[in-house]
């Protein structure tokens, strides 16, 4: 089994895969709700309009993306048409490497090239003259009964492995991770882009770290372009979503960042830093909520 899935729960899902009964276990998966289908459309001919599912081990890959779409924070993060793109082109990928190297003339030479061009990167997004002239049925994202399950699972497992270092999302801090503060060190590779700030916010000191929640003042502090593969280190030091809740909040920068929110259950009895700055935590400013 391929060992490189170190991001809980992909390890999880990888495993899954690999058991031997693995289809009889996920034989009454559904297939592909509407929105999972409907992300391929602009991808193929208009006589398919979804990723066609040829074999039986369709509800295998089914089964596959709704684990990748409820057990990760990808949708979260990624934007869903992007996300689901991405791991289709895989799917693409895998196929047009399993094309017999005789080609028997259902494809083209000069398509084949221009497919084998297309596929090398992990982006998901198609040149015009592939959308102007759509790939044969071959090349176009089916699945076919001779593809092995773990080849293909894994082909998209891998894909969405690899999201973990490849996507980046700006994080803004406010507390203990900021530059001389205790937990710095998780953000110590990271790239430093600046200071902001976050209005309608208040912040309260509860000893050892601050949490902001929604108010009347403004919070300050620092911003970092983190790739997702910092994400589970954050959310264990933060507990999400149980004690904090990683939010897409708008900066007074004009950019949206993520950022761990608290909740107003906690804070009852503990002082409120007037100036919004942790830094001023020491500070007379400091006072405890009416």
């Amino acid at each position: 089994m391929n060992q490189s899935f170190n991001y809980l729960p992909l390890a999880d899902i990888a495993d899954r895969i690999a058991e031997e009964d693995f289809l009889t276990q996920i034989a009454g998966t559904p297939l592909w709700d509407e929105a999972q289908v409907r992300v391929t459309w602009d991808w193929q001919p208009p006589f398919l309009g979804q990723l066609a599912i040829a074999s039986r081990h369709g509800c295998a890959l089914s089964w596959l993306f709704q684990q990748l779409k409820t057990q990760t924070f990808f949708t979260e993060l990624l934007d869903p048409n992007y996300f689901y793109r991405y791991l289709v082109k895989a799917v693409w990928r895998y196929q047009f490497d399993c094309l017999p190297d005789d080609n028997s003339g259902e494809i083209s030479d000069r398509d084949r090239l221009q497919w084998e061009q297309e596929l090398k990167g992990d982006s998901p997004t198609l040149s015009d003259s592939l959308r102007a002239n759509p790939p044969s049925r071959a090349i176009a994202g089916t699945v076919h009964e001779e593809d092995t399950p773990t080849g293909l699972l894994q082909t998209v497992l891998a894909a969405a492995d690899r999201l973990f270092v490849t996507e980046f999302v700006d994080l803004f801090v406010y507390g203990s991770l900021m530059r001389g503060e205790i937990n710095h060190y998780l953000l110590q590779n990271a790239e430093y882009i600046g200071e902001d700030a976050i209005a309608d916010a208040e912040l309260f000191n509860l000893g050892p770290y601050p949490m902001f929640i929604p108010g009347t003042g403004t919070l300050y502090g620092e911003c970092y372009h983190i790739p997702l593969q910092l994400i589970p280190n954050l959310d264990r030091l933060e507990d999400h979503p149980h004690f904090y809740q990683r939010r897409w909040i708008p900066c007074l920068s004009g950019q949206i960042r993520l950022v761990y929110q608290g909740f107003a259950s906690h804070i009852p009895g503990c002082p409120q830093i007037i100036s919004g700055s942790w830094r001023d935590r020491h500070s007379i400013e400091s006072s405890p909520p009416d």
